[in-house]
């Protein structure tokens, strides 16, 4: 019974929720698009701006901080490709000439 109460308050809650929204945007006034920058553009304008990210630490809750310019970021993400690409050929190579079991 509760349930069937609750999910009936849900049901008008978001109903209306969304009756207002569609009256919110059919009275909003009309205006003019401002030009979006799409964030791929932005980087590629500035390849030496600073970006930092937040990697995760093995044993810890705190993680790490590495700041790099992009273009570093760019060039350490071509070399981790590298190397993945590279230990699985050497995988399949060692598989190919010794059966896996």
């Amino acid at each position: 019974m509760k349930l069937a109460l609750a999910t009936l308050v849900a049901a008008v809650f978001a109903t209306a929720t969304f009756a207002e929204a569609q009256v919110a945007s059919s009275t909003a006034p009309v205006v003019a698009a401002s030009p979006v920058v799409d964030a791929k553009t932005e980087t590629k304008a500035d390849p030496n701006r600073t970006v930092c990210k937040k990697t995760p630490v093995t044993g810890s809750r705190f993680p790490t901080k590495t700041c790099r310019t992009h273009r570093d970021w760019e060039k350490q993400e071509e070399i981790d490709k590298q190397n993945l690409d590279a230990q699985q050929r050497a995988g399949l190579a060692t598989c190919a000439t010794n059966p896996c079991s």
